[in-house]
């Protein structure tokens, strides 16, 4: 890719981890295009580890002392290796704080928007319309 990378939401692995039955199919053609981009066109935060952890364990009944679901998931994310993973930073935090004024966004939802702008993202890449509002771009 040319340009600025591509943010890529939870949901998407949620639901390619998940299987879900509606967006799974969906949420693999991203993994495929992960998979084929050149590393750092494609990124997420550490926020997104912790969270997909969080939301998977919900939906399997499981929870997060299941050493098996944890490293499950942590080897899926961290095998995408054009995926670039950036930390949250304290800039981060107070940048998302404003941003939920801003773009009428929830805490979490800032958090990972303060990162794609702070990364330079072109797209979110999610199918959570509330990105719809804010100056990126989403797309899914």
């Amino acid at each position: 890719m040319v340009g600025n990378p591509r943010y890529v939401d939870v949901n998407i692995f949620v639901y390619w981890l998940g299987n879900h039955p509606k967006l799974g199919q969906t949420a693999q053609k991203w993994m495929k295009k992960i998979e084929e981009s050149q590393r750092g066109d494609y990124i997420t935060s550490t926020l997104t580890l912790y969270e997909t952890l969080v939301i998977l364990a919900g939906l399997t009944g499981k929870n997060l002392k299941d050493t098996t679901l944890v490293n499950r998931v942590l080897n899926a994310l961290t095998s995408l290796k054009p995926l670039r993973i950036e930390p949250l930073k304290i800039e981060d935090y107070n940048k998302a704080a404003d941003l939920m004024n801003e773009c009428q966004l929830d805490y979490e939802d800032s958090l990972h928007l303060a990162v794609a702008i702070r990364a330079k993202a072109e797209e979110i890449v999610s199918n959570d319309k509330d990105f719809d509002i804010t100056q990126i771009k989403r797309t899914f």
